[in-house]
C-alpha cells in the first residue's frame, strides 16, 4: 500500500497501491462486529498502468464527492468513487510525486520531482462554453485532456529538490510543499510566484497538513471527547452471536466537554435563545468598557469580604438556565455597589480637571512674577550704570573744568525717582 485517504463523512476510505489498483473500502463494515459483514472493497478503481503515488479526497460529505489519484504513468484520474467511475483522465508531463484537492473542488495542484507545481482546472475554458458540467458529462469521460504547459509554475533558484508532499490553506491562496532536501516552500496560488521557504528540515519532508482554522463565533463544538483509541475486538464478535451486538467486556471511555443539553423544565421563565452577553464579548474584537468596569468592582466585592463570609455563588451543576438566574438574583446588592462605584469615580474625575485648572492657573502666575523680576534686575543695572556716570562728571568739575548743565542732571533724578516709585508700586 502507497497511500490511503478517508473521506470528510468518515464513512469510507481509499488505499492506493504499487499494483496499480485503488480501492474502496466501507468503514462501517470493517468496524462491525457482525462476522457476516462483509470486509471486502465494495470497488476497486483498476485504470492506471503504474504504481499509486498518491490519493486526494473532496471536502464534500455527500454522495457527489470525487477524488484523485497520480500514478507513475504520468497520470491523474478523477474518480466518482462511490459509484466506482473515472470521470476525467488528465496526461501529465512527467511523474508525478503529489496531489492536493481545492478547498471548494474545483481544482487541484500536482507537484513534480523536479519541484515544480501544476494547477489543474476543471472548469476550464471548455466549461465556459457549454452549460453542461462538463467533469461529469459521460461523453467525454473517455477522452483524456493534456493541460497548458503554462500552467506549471518553478522556482529553480531556490534548489529546492524533489517535491514529496502539498498542503493547501484553507482559504485556497497559499500552497506549502515539502522537498526531499528537507526545505518547506510556500507558494501563491493566484500568481503562480515562489514565495518563501519558512523552515529547512535535515532530512525529506515526506507529509504534511494545514491545521484547520478555529475561533469562529458560530463554529460548532463536540460535545464529548474521546480519551483512548480502542481496537475493534474482532475475535470476540466471531465467538458471540451473529447479531452484530457490541460483545462484552468491550468498553469506551469518553469525557463530556460541555453543559448538557437538557429540556427546559420551567414553566414560567422562557429559556434565552441567544448567546449570553459574555459569550459575545469573547468573540468580539475587544471588551466593553462597562463589562470590565462591572468585572473589576466585582473582584473588589470578593477581596473586601471578611475571613469567615463567603460569596453566594449560583449553582453551575445546574441543568437548568432559569435555575441559575433565580441563583443570579442575589447579585442586586452589587450592582448598587457598581453603580455608587460609578459616581465616586465621576465625582473623581471631576475633582482631577478642576484641580489641572489650577496647576494652569498657577503655572501662569509663576510665569508672570519670573518677567517682574527680571525687569527689575534690568532697571538696577540701569540706575547702576547712570550713577557712576554722575560720579565722573562731578570729579572733573572739582580738577577745574568747566561744564555747561543744561538740566540733565535733574531730568535723571527725576527719572530715577519715578523708577524707584514703579518698583515700590
Amino acid at each position: 500500500m502507497t497511500s490511503i485517504v478517508v473521506d470528510p463523512s468518515s464513512n469510507f476510505f481509499l488505499s492506493g497501491s504499487s499494483d496499480a489498483m485503488i480501492h474502496v473500502w466501507a468503514l462501517p463494515s470493517i468496524l462491525s462486529f457482525s462476522p457476516d459483514a462483509s470486509r471486502s472493497p465494495i470497488h476497486t478503481l483498476s485504470t492506471h498502468r503504474g504504481p499509486i503515488s498518491s490519493i486526494a479526497c473532496g471536502h464534500s460529505s455527500s454522495t457527489a464527492n470525487i477524488a484523485v489519484s497520480i500514478s507513475g504513468d504520468k497520470s491523474a484520474i478523477v474518480w466518482d468513487y462511490h459509484n466506482g467511475q473515472a470521470l476525467r483522465t488528465y496526461l501529465l508531463p512527467e511523474i508525478p510525486t503529489a496531489v492536493t484537492l481545492d478547498p471548494a473542488d474545483r481544482a487541484f495542484y500536482v507537484a513534480y520531482a523536479d519541484g515544480s507545481l501544476q494547477t489543474i482546472d476543471f472548469y476550464d475554458d471548455m466549461q465556459k462554453t457549454t452549460s453542461i458540467d462538463v467533469l461529469r458529462d459521460s461523453a467525454s469521460s473517455h477522452r483524456p485532456i493534456q493541460p497548458p504547459p503554462k500552467s506549471r509554475f518553478n522556482a529553480e533558484s531556490q534548489k529546492l529538490g524533489a517535491a514529496l508532499c502539498l498542503s493547501l490553506s484553507w482559504d485556497g491562496t497559499t500552497i506549502v510543499s515539502g522537498h526531499a532536501s528537507g526545505k518547506i516552500a510556500l507558494w501563491d496560488i493566484a500568481k503562480s510566484n515562489y514565495l518563501s521557504t519558512p523552515a529547512n528540515l535535515p532530512g525529506p519532508v515526506s507529509n504534511l497538513r494545514f491545521l484547520p482554522p478555529t475561533g469562529f463565533p458560530n463554529a460548532p463544538e463536540p460535545t464529548f471527547k474521546i480519551q483512548a483509541i480502542v481496537k475493534p475486538k474482532q475475535d470476540a464478535g466471531l465467538t458471540s452471536s451473529a447479531n452484530g451486538l457490541i460483545p462484552p467486556n468491550y468498553t469506551l471511555n469518553l469525557q463530556l466537554t460541555g453543559r448538557l443539553r437538557s429540556t427546559h423544565v420551567s414553566a414560567t421563565e422562557k429559556r434565552s435563545a441567544g448567546k449570553s452577553a459574555f459569550e459575545e464579548a469573547l468573540t468580539h474584537s475587544s471588551f466593553p468598557a462597562s463589562m470590565l468596569e462591572e468585572s473589576l468592582a466585582e473582584l473588589d466585592s470578593w477581596v473586601a469580604q471578611p475571613k469567615g463570609s463567603s460569596a453566594s455563588t449560583a449553582d453551575f451543576m445546574a441543568l437548568d438556565e432559569s435555575a441559575v438566574n433565580a441563583a443570579d438574583s442575589s447579585g442586586n446588592t452589587q450592582q448598587a455597589e457598581v453603580k455608587e462605584l460609578k459616581k465616586q469615580l465621576a465625582s473623581l474625575q471631576r475633582i482631577q480637571k478642576v484641580t489641572f485648572s489650577q496647576l494652569s492657573d498657577l503655572r501662569e502666575e509663576n510665569d508672570y512674577f519670573k518677567g517682574q523680576e527680571k525687569k527689575r534686575a534690568e532697571r538696577t543695572k540701569t540706575r547702576a550704570k547712570r550713577k557712576m556716570g554722575t560720579n565722573g562728571a562731578s570729579r572733573n568739575h572739582t580738577n577745574g573744568d568747566v561744564e555747561m548743565n543744561d538740566g540733565t542732571d535733574a531730568t535723571s533724578g527725576s527719572e530715577s525717582d519715578d523708577t524707584d516709585a514703579a518698583d515700590q508700586s
